[in-house]
């Protein structure tokens, strides 16, 4: 696109100088000058083929401005959720997204990790300040008051949202069905649980996180009716992985033989309780499973792909400022043991897993089959 415009401009360019070109050859014989001779120009004449020269020289100019916006590499601004890089979780997968753009579509890009909620307003102006990102993308719910005033004061400038809705025409607010790729976590728990009990620790107790929550809760159910889901704990952090240990412990003490954890950064410590306790434990966001063996499964949800879409449609211009909502159907949510993911998530962490039962896989690619068609309807927080 970007080649296409650059020579539609440098032809209206030549055709410019040539017109002006033609001009001054042409114009003695239309206009003939008067005596005293051949080299006299009226003030009249002059004044126009002045003009000529200067319009000329203008269009020249902006016609070359519009050829170097054109073949400068485009930017893309990227602010991460509080807790940063190495949750092995969101804001990992949301960077890999960013990351394919710029080995697949030459992008440049900048990354801020704030530490607090209070920061996230300066970084989202100071990057839509400078007028150089096709599009800034806002990792995380808690961006989103932040981003409703931002995006007012530059109504020419892209974002994107991941987990909430800001209502301006320039944000993209990407939302995830998170419940209906919990279900198939759900599914497998039921299965393998062998005291009967199984668990959930969530990052902080809000609709978002109850989201997974809800939907673990009815697949566990639905494959195992007598199945108990013990009440789930929440940290109130997303990089306290002491905490998110400790609560994971707890759930063990319980009975809890099959914990699934939804708390970024946190979660690792919870994961880590798993693995200590030689228990069954569940990841989110990416494939966590590469980490301990005792992770069983994960619940991926495809932020990468998001915010790799928005990005596209941003150099492409075709960008939309509306809410996208996609799960299971779409592929945006799901669960890595699934045959068209399991590949994709063990090539991108160099690693195998273990087998699974094939009873287990047939009923989570039942529970999948019958999401995406509208046959099983997940329950939901919101």
């Amino acid at each position: 696109m970007a080649k296409m415009s650059a020579t539609i401009v440098a032809g209206i360019v030549i055709a410019l100088v040539i017109g002006a070109a033609i001009g001054w050859v042409i114009y003695p014989v239309v206009n003939p000058p008067p005596s005293p001779g051949p080299e006299w120009v009226s003030k009249a004449s002059y004044d126009a083929l002045k003009s000529d020269y200067d319009k000329t020289k203008a269009d020249l100019t902006k016609a070359l401005a519009e050829i170097e916006k054109l073949t400068k590499p485009k930017k893309v601004g990227l602010i991460l959720a509080t807790g940063g890089l190495g949750d092995k979780s969101f804001n990992d997968i949301s960077f890999a997204g960013v990351k394919r753009a710029e080995e697949e579509l030459g992008i440049e890009f900048d990354y801020v990790e704030p530490k607090a909620i209070a920061e996230y307003e300066g970084f989202q102006r100071d990057f839509a300040k400078t007028g150089e990102y096709v599009i800034i993308i806002c990792i995380g719910f808690d961006q989103a008051e932040a981003l409703d005033k931002i995006a007012g004061e530059y109504p020419d400038q892209n974002f994107a949202l991941v987990d909430m809705v800001v209502d301006k025409p320039n944000v993209a607010s990407l939302l995830f069905k998170t419940n209906e790729g919990s279900f198939l976590i759900g599914v497998i728990a039921g299965m393998v649980t062998t005291t009967g009990k199984v668990g959930f620790v969530g990052g902080m107790d809000i609709p978002l996180i109850r989201d997974f929550f809800v939907g673990y809760e009815a697949g566990a159910k639905w494959v195992n009716p007598d199945v108990t889901v013990l009440d789930p704990v929440f940290v109130g952090a997303w990089a306290d992985p002491t905490k998110g240990k400790e609560l994971a412990v707890g759930l063990a003490e319980l009975g809890g033989d099959a914990i699934f954890v939804a708390a970024g950064k946190s979660g690792l410590g919870s994961l880590g309780a798993v693995h200590e306790k030689g228990i069954i434990g569940f990841g989110v966001d990416a494939c966590q499973c590469y980490l301990y063996p005792e992770i069983m499964a994960s619940m991926p949800k495809r932020v990468d792909v998001a915010v790799y879409d928005m990005i596209v449609a941003a150099l492409l211009g075709t960008f939309k400022g509306q809410i996208y909502n996609n799960g299971v159907k779409e592929q945006w949510t799901g669960c890595c043991r699934l045959p068209e993911e399991e590949g994709f998530w063990e090539e991108m962490f160099n690693f195998e897993h273990d087998p699974l039962p094939a009873d287990v896989i047939n009923k989570v690619e039942e529970a999948r089959d019958k999401i995406a068609a509208g046959l099983i309807i997940v329950p939901s927080a919101f």
